[in-house]
């Protein structure tokens, strides 16, 4: 009889131990648990050129003539009907070429630049647990300073661009194509030199071998350039899975564009016919003929070549007047100004215009407020713009930080750092400077109580006051409880202790701004004024 129990027949003798009772068996077999020790770091790449792959974009050929000097390009906006961009090569240059004739469009890609690309940012090198490095970060530092401020003097004119000017070209490349690229220099040593943005128009995506992912190639003049470098970087936005190349987001106000230049031409058309006063001279032709010398009256042909010559003359003169020229005219002809009062065709062409307002807004992913259309009250303007600056930190600021955080990183990384980059610029804040130090002074406070407790520590702490490392032989001051509690307390009456008077971000006569700094006795100064005699 078999046995479920043991695994063997009544009677026999037990089994020797199954390798499944031996502990040593089963230990070997046990999960083990990764949060044990750190992740391997991801390996450096082999091979890395000590020079620029990449050309630059504005060239037309790989290789240039160096007697020859670059066409400067002009639109001629001045006499070109812009309409005529429609008949691009591509979208890209469509919009491109839209981006730099229409108003309303360049208000748009201007207004995207001027706001996400604040007036400063950190950039702080982490452990791979988030902790902050000091001595990557001091690295970083001097890698920043260098392409901002360093040039290379010994080759003459260095055409490097700064932190800056290459957050202003990518942001403008990201909202023309919905991409950036570009390529981190290394020098004769390969260290990192400078950062050289690429049009990402000429960029072309190959499969690779194993079809599993995008190899990039810079098109210029028939040549292909391969980019399969672990120096080259691109980053999307608003990814099409289904597709391999970005799509710009303003590709939708193109329609509109177009419809709101031809309404434009037509309304200018109209102007000069039908609504500016003219000047109209109507010629007696019974008296007229009376006036005809007696050698030209018997032949139509000399008739007709004299009343030609009379109207010519007539018309000269009176499209030469200046407006305060008198009219001295025969009897034979009677002038009369036509000033079309009784046209009014203003409420049609604000609603026309107004819809063509909307649909460009709307296609360029702006707000009317922006682009100095809305008529709304303070506080729709007021939404509309904190609506805006969201449009703009999710399109421009975050694309850039991600951009620059990659960069960056692999700069330490080949320094022989073990390290990752954050790059962050500052938010997007509308209020005055002045105003804005009693809420730095509110941030100070409660970092300085996270660092108290030690929840901080000094790196972070200081980092996030100043954007910097603390100086050489500051005090340690995480956990050491030096900040008693205290208790923050925002102006105003409304929900929360603060309000703003119904706006989104602006705020009434009475300001938002914080009275009493937390951690301290609450209190504000008082001033005496003391006379001396």
């Amino acid at each position: 009889m078999f046995s479920f129990l043991t695994g063997r027949s009544k009677g026999a003798k037990p089994a020797a131990p199954t390798p499944l009772a031996d502990p040593e068996f089963k230990a070997f077999f046990a999960p083990v648990s990764l949060s044990a020790g750190p992740l391997p770091s991801p390996p450096l790449p082999t091979k890395v050129s000590n020079k620029q792959v990449t050309p630059p974009s504005y060239l037309t050929t790989a290789k240039p003539s160096t007697k020859s000097p670059f066409n400067r390009l002009d639109r001629g906006l001045a006499n070109k009907d812009i309409t005529e961009y429609r008949v691009g090569v591509d979208t890209r240059q469509v919009i491109k070429d839209f981006t730099r004739a229409d108003p309303n469009l360049s208000a748009a890609v201007s207004s995207y630049i001027r706001t996400g690309i604040t007036s400063g940012y950190t950039a702080v090198a982490r452990n791979l647990d988030g902790t902050a490095n000091p001595e990557a970060t001091s690295l970083l530092q001097q890698i920043i300073t260098r392409m901002n401020y360093l040039n290379d003097y010994t080759i003459g004119f260095d055409d490097g661009r700064s932190i800056r000017s290459i957050s202003e070209a990518w942001a403008r490349d990201m909202l023309q194509t919905g991409s950036m690229s570009g390529e981190l220099v290394l020098d004769k040593a390969r260290l990192p030199s400078h950062i050289h943005p690429v049009a990402t128009a000429q960029i072309r995506l190959f499969p690779s071998t194993d079809g599993k992912k995008l190899v990039p190639k810079q098109f210029i003049s028939g040549e292909y350039i391969d980019l399969d470098i672990p120096t080259f970087f691109m980053v999307a936005l608003d990814e099409d899975l289904s597709e391999p190349y970005s799509i710009s987001p303003i590709e939708t106000a193109i329609q509109a564009v177009l419809f709101s230049a031809d309404f434009m031409n037509d309304l200018r058309r109209i102007v000069k016919k039908a609504i500016h006063p003219r000047v109209t001279l109507t010629i007696d032709e019974e008296k007229f003929k009376k006036n005809i010398p007696a050698e030209d009256s018997q032949d139509v042909d000399k008739i007709n070549a004299y009343m030609t010559s009379v109207v010519s003359d007539l018309e000269n003169k009176i499209n030469g007047l200046a407006p305060e020229d008198a009219i001295v005219m025969f009897d034979t002809i009677g002038i009369e100004i036509i000033d079309h009062g009784n046209t009014n065709l203003s409420n049609e062409y604000t609603a026309i215009q107004g819809m063509a307002d909307a649909k460009l807004a709307a296609g360029a992913k702006v707000l009317p407020t922006v682009l100095g259309h809305s008529d709304g009250t303070a506080s729709v303007a007021s939404a509309e713009t904190l609506l805006f600056i969201k449009f703009v930190e999710g399109t421009i600021t975050a694309k850039l930080n991600e951009m620059f955080s990659k960069v960056f990183t692999l700069a330490i990384r080949l320094m022989g750092q073990d390290c990752f980059v954050e790059f962050k610029y500052n938010s997007i804040d509308l209020k005055p400077e002045s105003e804005l130090e009693s809420f730095k002074a509110m941030k100070q406070s409660r970092v300085l109580q996270m660092l108290s407790l030690g929840l901080l520590s000094d790196e972070e702490a200081s980092i996030q006051l100043t954007g910097a490392l603390p100086p050489a032989g500051a005090p340690k001051l995480s956990g050491t409880n030096f900040m008693p509690m205290g208790k923050a307390e925002p102006a105003g009456d409304g929900q929360n202790g603060a309000s703003n008077g119904g706006s989104a971000t602006a705020h009434g006569t009475r300001p938002t701004t914080p009275t009493k700094p937390a951690g301290g006795k609450g209190k504000t100064a008082d001033v005496d004024l003391v006379l001396v005699q």
